[in-house]
């Protein structure tokens, strides 16, 4: 019975032992397999295949994590520092084959790569490439704003341009950006489309934006400035005039606002500040003698009405050119007979 006894507990402890020889031998050659795998991503890598490189270093870190060689943890670190950068490089081909492609699925597909890269970088203290990748969702964001704009998907536009802001408030571009979408979507909106126009200046200015600042201030300007027109030909005199001083505020020396300003103030018979707004005009105005011509009759009609023959002449005379010698010469013969220069 002892004998039985003592024979048993032989056969379990070698049970035991076997049990542990082979989960020994499973651990190191999981170490080795570890290994193979690092070096088969290490290859993938540089044959640019990186989706399958991300593969096998996922392979060689879990491999690695249920070996217990001594070198498992520093493979383990190795590999996840790689990952960074090949996911990167993975967000960089989806990005150029929605350059081939120029579609919003291509785009989609990019923008969900550069995210992956960015949260993989930042699990494994890539801060640098992290930075990087999420900077470039960002500015896919806008990219993808201008494709829906120009489809005419003016609130899908918007909320891809909301969430660039939300990612990055010192985005100036997509300020700009969302005041144009604003404007186009409802021709009514254009006080929002300003405070976006003027959003993108202020920010603009803080990033040191000198472009986005000058687009921004041109779009707020020349919009006031057609708006203040039509105002004007609807005889709406008084929003039209606090418009192209608006227009101002933007620019101060728009030839082209003090232009329609002379021209506003002629149709008001407010000779004084049409002649001020008519002389800046010609000050400022760097055209030919086509942009000049209509600032000159302006400045004509005005001192025409005031009684001041000879200086009204002579700016008839500098308007007898284009669409306006006509006119102008109407005004020279029989209006107001004037002295004839030969």
């Amino acid at each position: 019975m002892k004998y039985l006894k003592y024979s048993a507990t032989l056969f379990m402890a070698g049970i035991l032992t076997i049990g542990l020889s082979t989960q020994a031998l499973a651990q190191s050659d999981n170490y080795s397999k570890a290994v193979a795998a690092f070096n088969k991503a290490l290859e993938q890598a540089k044959a640019n295949e990186f989706e399958s490189a991300i593969n096998m270093y996922n392979q060689a870190v879990s491999l690695a994590e249920e070996s217990d060689n001594e070198k498992a943890g520093d493979l383990v670190d190795r590999a996840q520092s790689q990952l960074p950068s090949i996911y990167f490089q993975l967000a960089v081909t989806k990005y150029k084959a929605f350059q081939q492609s120029q579609n919003i699925a291509g785009l989609e597909e990019a923008m969900t790569a550069f995210q992956e890269a960015a949260d993989i970088s930042e699990e494994y203290g890539n801060g640098q490439v992290a930075q990087k990748a999420s900077n470039i969702v960002t500015q896919l964001l806008y990219t993808r704003s201008i494709i829906e704009f120009k489809s005419q998907q003016y609130d899908a536009a918007i909320a891809s341009l909301d969430e660039a802001i939300e990612r990055n408030p010192n985005y100036a571009k997509a300020y700009y950006q969302k005041g144009l979408v604003i404007k186009n979507q409802n021709d009514e909106d254009l006080d929002i489309a300003l405070e976006m126009f003027d959003q993108a200046i202020e920010v603009g200015k803080q990033v040191n934006d000198n472009q986005i600042v000058r687009q921004a201030t041109e779009a707020g300007r020349d919009n006031l400035i057609y708006r203040g027109v039509q105002n004007m030909e609807d005889k709406n005199f008084a929003r039209a005039e606090e418009q192209l001083n608006r227009a101002l505020e933007y620019d101060a020396e728009s030839a082209n606002a003090h232009y329609r300003l002379a021209e506003l103030h002629n149709k008001q018979t407010n000779w004084d500040q049409a002649i001020s707004h008519a002389q800046k005009a010609l000050d400022l105005e760097t055209g030919g003698k086509t942009e000049l011509a209509k600032i000159y009759f302006e400045l004509g009609t005005a001192l025409k009405a005031q009684g001041r023959k000879a200086e009204a002449c002579s700016a008839f005379k500098n308007a007898a050119f284009g669409s306006f010698q006509s006119p102008a010469e109407h005004e020279i013969e029989f209006e107001l007979e004037c002295e004839s220069s030969t």
